[in-house]
């Protein structure tokens, strides 16, 4: 189950940087941010034991 978690919060990051770089720059920032905060999460929840 958390391995599906993982892998579902890992696939959101990659969606939210698209929206990322479509925005201003300055959101666009925070944005990306977030998207790689998400995925990085997700990367540590999937290889977690």
């Amino acid at each position: 189950m958390r391995y599906r978690i993982a892998r579902m919060l890992q696939v959101m990051g990659l969606l939210i940087l698209p929206f990322a770089i479509v925005s201003e720059l300055e959101q666009s920032l925070a944005i990306a941010g977030f998207g790689a905060l998400v995925f990085y999460i997700g990367f540590v929840l999937q290889h977690r034991e």
